[in-house]
């Protein structure tokens, strides 16, 4: 049987410097690396992440959702793991607040743009980072779909438009 885990996260920024996240070593899931903050979506937000998108970055941070500015879908990744299908909704969006408060999930920093990508994250997030480096200006949503490629994550991206 093949379970399925929804979660959402958020790359802040605020001028040049990002919000990110060292998640702590008993993480059960990416102990130890880097990330935007975010979480698990709880049942009744299933069909409306952004919500559950502000509800972890106020869990995780204590930026209230009028501090937030222009939060947008960017990427959903999908990735199996054993026999979880693990999706996740990524938003990039600005923030005025500097303040944060701290959480048992791990430590929060405020680091450099141009230093972002220098931090160890999961393969399947360092890869989406590759990708929002190589394309800043493309507001699009893009899918990315993680794979094997002789033991190394092959990542197929794809631009969810609608079609008619």
């Amino acid at each position: 049987m093949i379970n399925l885990r929804n979660a959402v996260t958020a790359f802040l920024f605020n001028g040049a410097n990002v919000l990110l996240i060292r998640h702590s070593a008993n993480k059960l899931i990416a102990p130890n690396v880097w990330s935007g903050v975010g979480g698990h979506m709880e049942p009744h937000e299933l069909n409306n992440p952004i919500e559950a998108c502000y509800r972890e970055i106020y869990e995780e941070t204590g930026i209230p959702r009028d501090a937030i500015r222009s939060l947008e879908l960017r990427y959903i990744i999908m990735r199996r793991s054993k026999n979880e299908i693990r999706q996740n909704y990524i938003y990039f969006g600005e923030t005025s607040q500097l303040s944060v408060s701290q959480t048992d999930e791990g430590t929060l920093h405020w680091v450099p743009k141009a230093e972002m990508r220098q931090r160890e994250y999961t393969k399947s997030f360092a890869a989406m980072l590759e990708h929002y480096e190589n394309n800043p200006q493309n507001k699009g949503v893009y899918v990315g779909i993680t794979g094997n490629d002789n033991g190394s994550l092959k990542m197929c991206w794809s631009r969810c438009e609608d079609f008619e």
